[in-house]
């Protein structure tokens, strides 16, 4: 294999693009051994410094292995390296409320329908429970453990999918989603009391869709309460 000397300032980033890019190739593949820290600063004619930040960098985006006393080998790809750089993206990274209803609209859409296609008996009773509780929390005025209900019933569906990569992104936005689901909640609490019982009679929907195995259903009522909310908390706003 055969690397470019590298004559920009951020050395590290120059490295990691040529390996992915010699990934991408498929001239270096999975299982593959890098070659040693002084040959690659040799190579590229750079620090054996900017060869290890390259190397710690390609180890966080999920592209390379290192093994204590083997040495360093490209990984297989899979789902988790496609998260990871998500994960790493979210963790700096603050988006608006309204770009994360934005963002539901489209995944959460998708998500109900394929639920509705694959949802099991029990999956079903999950997500008829995270109803429930989020219905009999309103009753005892109790707004916080009904969030955790309405983050529960948004996951069950995710589970309901069947799909690992579905899932795995849920997790990984999960905690973004519970912040921006909390404060949209409260807005729209105060914004309108009478909202509660609207969204609980929406989640109900939802729920209805998916138990009678309607993807079509299911997602036009996803996608009718996350508009609904974003239309009321834009209005709240004005």
């Amino acid at each position: 294999m055969e690397f470019t000397p590298i004559k920009t300032r951020r050395l590290y980033e120059e490295i990691v693009e040529q390996v992915k890019e010699l990934i991408s190739k498929g001239k270096l593949k999975p299982g593959d051994k890098l070659l040693g820290e002084r040959e690659l600063a040799d190579q590229f004619q750079v620090s054996r410094a900017s060869v290890r930040e390259a190397i710690r960098t390609l180890e966080i985006l999920g592209v390379i292995d290192i093994r204590p006393g083997e040495g360093t080998f490209v990984r297989s790809s899979g789902a988790d390296d496609i998260i990871r750089p998500l994960a790493m993206f979210l963790a700096v990274e603050r988006a608006s409320m309204f770009d994360m209803f934005e963002m539901r609209r489209i995944f959460e859409t998708a998500t109900a329908g394929l639920a509705a296609e694959r949802a099991t008996e029990e999956e079903i009773d999950q997500i008829r429970a995270a109803v429930e509780g989020m219905r009999e929390r309103l009753n005892v005025k109790d707004p916080e453990k009904g969030e955790e209900f309405d983050v529960a019933f948004h996951y069950a569906i995710a589970e309901a999918t069947h799909n690992t990569l579905l899932i795995k992104l849920f997790k990984t936005v999960s905690e973004e989603f519970h912040k921006a689901n909390s404060v949209a909640r409260r807005k729209l609490y105060l914004h309108k009391p009478e909202n509660a019982q609207k969204l609980i009679d929406q989640h109900s929907g939802i729920f209805e869709a998916i138990r009678s195995h309607s993807p079509e259903a299911a997602s036009r009522a996803m996608l009718a309460h996350l508009s609904f909310a974003e239309g009321e908390l834009r209005d709240w706003d004005v």
